[in-house]
């Protein structure tokens, strides 16, 4: 539940995000390893994400809820498993076979591939998605580059948002180019939003 109301604009998204900012930054590294396990366990009752055999899987840093595991567990399964790289200005879907070998430090201070190995967008069944905040409609707001918009843009797969709890907002900020998730999975519950055709 949000103790933040936001109304349109870029204005609104700027403070929007030094809130947020600033409310993670207070989370500490324990209380952020206690959402990540409870996250993982309210997104295995996801049936789209039981089902998938192809994800994307956003690489965490920070107080983001915590990836590194579930990517490690799901190569182990088998699946095929993309993660965000950053070449030319842009991200796209590469694909990993073992995370401790085929990551290293990229540019914007997180993991990501040594080898390119591009996966079109359409490929993955499901993309886990990072943000600051989200709303029950399914918006999100981003760090404020729209690298990861862009890269959704495209995008038939399911997109599941995980996120602290805290996170979920009444309502956050959009604009036209912002992708809407499909589900919200925080540590206390799963949102499934019904999208307007």
């Amino acid at each position: 539940m949000s103790v933040w109301n936001a109304s349109v604009g870029p204005i609104m998204k700027r403070e929007s995000r030094k809130r947020m900012l600033a409310h993670l930054a207070e989370l500490d590294i324990g209380t952020v390893h206690r959402h990540s396990l409870a996250v993982a366990k309210q997104l295995a009752t996801v049936p789209a994400f039981i089902k998938a055999k192809s994800l994307v899987v956003y690489v965490s840093f920070g107080s983001e809820i915590e990836t590194h595991v579930l990517i490690r567990q799901l190569l182990t399964e088998g699946r095929h498993v993309c993660v965000p790289a950053f070449q030319n200005g842009k991200y796209f879907a590469a694909e990993i076979e073992d995370f401790d070998r085929d990551l290293i430090t990229g540019k914007l201070n997180i993991l990501e591939p040594k080898l390119l190995r591009h996966v079109p967008v359409a490929r993955p069944e499901v993309w886990l998605v990072p943000g600051l905040a989200f709303d029950r409609k399914g918006n999100r707001l981003g760090r404020g580059k729209g690298y990861f918009d862009a890269l959704l843009q495209h995008a038939p797969g399911i997109k599941i948002a995980l996120t602290h709890d805290s996170q979920l907002l009444n309502e956050v900020p959009v604009e036209p180019h912002d992708v809407r998730m499909d589900f919200i999975v925080t540590e206390n519950q799963v949102v499934q939003i019904h999208q307007k055709s």
